[in-house]
């Protein structure tokens, strides 16, 4: 069975808005990365940074209010 990548980033931003959360952390890969660069430069998100954990990467950012 295969991911749907983008539902799962839309859905994580759905979720910390509902949540009335700050920040979204989803895993880094290229196509998530190209993702991000879109919802940012539509002004969805903002504020993106990569952070790395346990040696594995995540992009965190804030949804745009």
């Amino acid at each position: 069975m295969e991911r749907d990548t983008i539902a799962e980033i839309i859905t994580s931003i759905r979720n910390v808005d509902m949540d009335r959360k700050r920040v979204v952390l989803i895993a880094s890969t290229n196509i998530t990365q190209n993702i991000v660069q879109i919802l940012l430069r539509e002004g969805f998100i903002e504020n993106v940074r990569k952070h790395r954990k346990n040696n594995k990467y995540f992009f965190g950012f804030n949804p745009a209010t």
